[in-house]
């Protein structure tokens, strides 16, 4: 969208709103300042509602600083307060909800991985090998004769994507991250 196409204020409505308000051109900067402050605490709404509404679809911080053209710290120290202030408090009860739209994809690799090699159920050995740890390999599960739709976690990689909540809530996070569930998983293999 070009912010030139945009519609209803424009300077030169605000210019002439200001004129017919005030004869005296002293007169217009009070109410010109008014409008600036007003004009900024807009945008900065819409940036928020934008931000928000990213977060609460599981886009993570460093996308969103990079759409911005900030770091991912810039955007989280300007927006994460606002941002979390509408997100109720982390909890594993909400479920891959509230999983960054990075770590869904993780976990969706994982599961496609396991359903083509006909695993029998999904192992932090196979969240080890699909965020990189090669070496969890030898660990996965023989393939089984049949080809599930949905493969099912075991209690140790259910355990790990529990783990990976209590570190995100440790962490101050308002979404569980790859990073959250990289740990966690590599916990797991340690256990």
């Amino acid at each position: 969208m070009e912010p030139r196409n945009l519609t209803g204020v424009t300077l030169d409505k605000l210019v002439a709103g200001l004129e017919a308000a005030h004869p005296d051109v002293r007169d217009r900067i009070g109410d010109a300042m008014l409008i600036a402050e007003h004009l900024d605490q807009v945008g900065d709404e819409l940036i928020e509602h934008v931000v928000l509404t990213a977060r609460s679809e599981g886009i993570s911080w460093s996308e969103i600083g990079t759409r911005m053209g900030v770091s991912k710290q810039a955007a989280q120290q300007r927006l994460a307060k606002s941002a979390a202030a509408d997100l109720p408090p982390l909890s594993p009860e909400q479920g891959f909800s509230r999983f960054t739209v990075e770590a869904r994809n993780l976990l969706v690799a994982a599961h496609e991985a396991a359903r083509v090699r006909r695993e029998p159920h999904l192992t932090v050995a196979r969240l080890a090998v699909t965020v990189g740890v090669e070496s969890a390999a030898d660990r996965l599960p023989m393939p089984g004769e049949e080809e599930l739709s949905l493969v099912p976690y075991d209690d140790d990689a259910k355990a790990a994507l529990a783990r990976s909540f209590e570190l995100a809530i440790t962490a101050g996070a308002d979404m569980v991250e790859v990073a959250h569930v990289t740990e966690a998983v590599e916990a797991g293999l340690a256990g």
